[in-house]
């Protein structure tokens, strides 16, 4: 069975994704979440659980922050509430959650996504050997090089297959800084609508400054209806929509696309193009699937 994991903006979100035909949705919370879509206050998480069990959908939780030495006890306490309230995933990519899981015999309720770090097979293969449920395999990397490392794998791998690609964190208020050596006021923290450029390049890049920092995300969309049937074949059951800088509608839509693609009702390569022309503003790409990030120099 394929998992479609998506990401709600309100509690009747859950519903809606479900009829749409979402199997997973991921929760954020303020502190520990970075990058999500919508933080909900930590106290609602259990009416989310709730709403989660009442339409069968499972529940995964962002604690994908980067915790320093001060923060380890909150983290406790946080990953001591998700137990209790036995939500069906944990996403994370600092090593720390990872000792503190395993702890609290929750280990097997993790998924490790460390953005750009899994690449090949054997570290998807050292994570899952360890006792974890699953793994996100990079999405700066090539769809030949993605379907290779799940052909190999023995386990859950993930991939992110919509939406804008995180490219820089940096813990530093950058916007602010920026601003402030230019002598200026404008309103840059928690902007969802700037963006910077390169000098060089036509894209336009999000950037947004919160409590956790600074995130400068992809100068385009990732879709994948091309490319969907390609990583079913070589055995990949969990793909993941990001929403960021949309709505649930966007959301709704991009889903009931992506289940036709996969119930061959639509082709991918029309369905994309159909896709690019609606949503020109977006840059909509295949991302990384057909080209290498790193490059070598000949001669």
């Amino acid at each position: 069975m394929v998992e479609f994991i998506t990401t709600p903006y309100a509690l009747e979100d859950i519903q809606k994704l479900k009829e749409a035909g979402s199997t997973t949705v991921v929760v954020g919370t303020p502190f520990f979440s970075v990058r999500s879509v919508c933080q909900f206050p930590v106290d609602m998480l259990t009416s989310i659980k709730e709403e989660c069990v009442k339409h069968r959908v499972k529940m995964y939780v962002l604690v994908n922050r980067f915790f320093v030495e001060e923060e380890i006890e909150a983290l406790r306490k946080h990953l001591q509430l998700l137990k209790e309230l036995d939500v069906d995933g944990i996403y994370f990519g600092d090593e720390c959650v990872l000792y503190e899981a395993d702890l609290l015999g929750i280990k097997d309720k993790l998924i490790y996504n460390p953005d750009t770090l899994i690449t090949n097979h054997g570290d998807v293969q050292y994570y899952l050997d360890d006792g974890i449920q699953m793994v996100t395999i990079s999405k700066e990397i090539t769809l030949s090089e993605i379907c290779t490392i799940a052909q190999k794998v023995n386990g859950n791998c993930e991939v992110l297959i919509h939406g804008r690609l995180n490219m820089l964190h940096s813990k530093r208020n950058l916007l602010t800084n920026y601003m402030s050596f230019l002598e200026r006021e404008d309103k840059v923290h928690d902007n969802m609508h700037l963006y910077i450029m390169e000098e060089k390049r036509d894209e336009k890049m999000p950037i947004v400054e919160d409590e956790t920092g600074t995130h400068i995300f992809s100068g385009f969309t990732l879709a994948s209806f091309e490319e969907l049937q390609d990583m079913v074949n070589a055995g990949i059951r969990h793909f993941r929509m990001d929403g960021i800088f949309h709505n649930i509608d966007y959301v709704l839509e991009a889903l009931k696309l992506y289940k036709e693609v996969l119930d061959g009702k639509r082709k991918g390569h029309e369905t994309f193009v159909e896709y690019q022309k609606q949503y020109e503003d977006d840059n909509v790409t295949h991302g990384f699937y057909y080209t290498k990030t790193s490059k070598v120099k000949e001669g």
